[in-house]
């Protein structure tokens, strides 16, 4: 006995092949259902199950009263073509060195794998159903978050959708996510483990808020690590809660918290900005750094002037991570898999800010 397709099995194989070949291309609309039936010489009703049909693949999507959108081709499949960029989730920017870094990353990495961004600085709260209605009209193909202080309300509903969503630098501790990060804790120990092999047994920390991700895991790395080297811990060399905001006498803090007492032999300073108050406030005081205070600090970019100042830090590698980001969501487009996260970590730029203890 012989089986025969039927003559609509037939014309849905040809439209899927003109599809795939290209013939109709992505980003276009099919003929109307009354042209593609006279051209396959097939039922209207036929036509409309085939379509069905192939928006179940997902290679149209049904639009009504408008028609159907193609979505890929074969060249087209699998590949990481034009991705979303949004460098925050609280639509402010105040603090943009780290933002300016990070995008020249993912810039590289769009570059290299030649593709498209968009990039939005709105803070729009339909932005996630606009990435999504791109994505599924094959507009994007994913979208990289420059830092994201909101997973659960911005990324996932992504990926809920069939989004790939990856979150560039990471600084929030988004564990569920796909994302390049630093480990904050490691950061914090290796930075006390340097000055101690230096001779330090006094070292204090200057940092934001420990209601902060970032604060509270430095600062949790930073008392481990005293207390795995044996170094009495003071309270009242821990500096917290100073927070990036220009109008604030962050300084005149600093010099409050340091005139007319012991003082510290060393400082970690978490992030740049804070060791350029501590230098500051340093020559308010009439003290000489390293000769009276020693620095360490992390970032390598928020301060202009660490290079000049001689000041010894942690490179946070945000380009890198940025170039990264743009990898794993190229991997996660190609393989249809979501990709592990990957850990970067900092490599200390010694300059001269650090004294060495000696007896």
């Amino acid at each position: 006995m012989t089986i025969r397709k039927s003559k609509t099995n037939g014309s849905r194989a040809q439209m899927r092949e003109a599809i795939l070949s290209g013939h109709y291309l992505a980003g276009t609309y099919l003929p109307s259902a009354r042209e593609l039936a006279r051209e396959l010489d097939i039922s209207k009703s036929s036509v409309h199950n085939i379509l069905k049909l192939l928006q179940e693949e997902g290679l149209i999507r049904i639009y009504p009263n408008c028609g159907a959108l193609v979505l890929e081709n074969g060249a087209d499949r699998n590949t990481l073509k034009c991705f979303f960029v949004r460098p925050s989730d609280y639509g402010t920017f105040r603090y943009l060195p780290v933002t300016a870094e990070l995008l020249q990353g993912v810039a590289a990495g769009a570059e290299k794998k030649n593709c498209e961004m968009y990039v939005s600085f709105s803070d729009s709260g339909r932005m996630t159903d606009e990435i999504i209605a791109r994505c599924m009209a094959g507009e994007i193909q994913g979208m990289i978050y420059l830092q994201c202080s909101n997973f659960k309300e911005l990324c996932l509903p992504l990926e809920k959708a069939g989004v790939p969503c990856v979150i560039a630098s990471d600084h929030r501790g988004n564990e569920n996510a796909v994302r390049t990060f630093v480990d904050y804790r490691a950061l914090a120990r290796a930075a006390v483990r340097h000055l101690v092999a230096r001779g330090h047994r006094k070292i204090g920390i200057v940092a934001g808020s420990e209601k902060d991700f970032l604060y509270s895991e430095m600062l949790a790395g930073f008392r481990g690590a005293l207390a795995e080297e044996n170094v009495l811990l003071n309270p009242e060399w821990v500096i917290s809660g100073l927070g990036y905001e220009q109008a604030a006498d962050q300084v005149g803090v600093l010099v409050r918290k340091l005139r007319g007492r012991e003082l510290p032999t060393a400082f970690f300073t978490v992030r740049d900005y804070r060791a350029s108050w501590l230098y500051e406030a340093a020559k308010r005081l009439e003290l000489v750094i390293p000769k009276d205070i020693s620095v360490i600090s992390f970032d390598n970019h928020s301060w202009k002037g660490a290079e000049a100042n001689g000041l010894t830090t942690f490179d946070e590698p945000l380009r890198a991570q940025g170039e990264a980001a743009v990898e794993l969501l190229r991997s996660w487009v190609a393989t249809g898999k979501r990709p592990e996260s990957l850990e970067f970590k900092p490599e200390l730029v010694e300059r001269s800010s650090i004294r060495e203890i000696i007896g």
